[in-house]
């Protein structure tokens, strides 16, 4: 792909997640064209339909979660660097109604960006535990469930506060207890 045709593609999906958040996925595809600079003969040459559009976007995010995993894997601290990637699952879980549910079914959500994403979060889960910080009867499937949980307060009208308050909760509650 020619170098201005992937900058064009970068702010079309840059400009739609922006229009999403703030309108749904019904938002007008003109405004959106718009906001990232191109024409609409632009958008429809990446993107042929809305829903090209919208699953273009959470491809981008399913692979912005997994290359963000895969980089805190080195972070010093395991449980933060957990914390952190499953604070970002639920901001992704949480950005289209259905989209936490379709994450955690293991029917559905299983096209390579998703299992990379996953993959991620059960490879940080594993160092966490493995280093003696966390419980060990805890699998990367629970621990998607209640981030998809968190995910699905989101459509329910709860703030962020409520979110950070309920991911702190569960990592304190995965921790392992201190030996007595």
């Amino acid at each position: 792909m020619r170098a201005d045709a992937v900058r064009n593609r970068r702010a079309l999906l840059d400009a739609a997640l922006a229009a999403f958040q703030r309108g749904g996925v019904t938002a007008s595809l003109d405004d959106i064209a718009k906001a990232a600079g191109v024409g609409a003969g632009t958008l429809y040459r990446h993107f042929p339909s809305r829903d090209d559009l919208v699953l273009a976007v959470i491809d981008d995010g399913l692979l912005g979660l997994a290359e963000r995993g895969e980089g805190l894997l080195n972070a010093t601290d395991p449980v933060a660097a957990l914390a952190d990637w499953l604070d970002a699952f639920v901001a992704q879980a949480g950005l289209f109604e259905g989209l936490a549910r379709t994450l955690v079914n293991p029917e559905a959500g299983d096209d390579t960006t998703c299992k990379r994403s996953k993959r991620a979060g059960a490879a940080l889960l594993d160092r966490a535990v493995n280093a003696g910080r966390l419980r060990d009867d805890v699998s990367s499937a629970d621990l998607l469930d209640v981030a998809a949980a968190i995910a699905w307060l989101g459509d329910q009208g709860r703030d962020d506060a409520q979110r950070s308050r309920l991911l702190t909760l569960v990592i304190d509650g995965m921790r392992r207890a201190p030996s007595a």
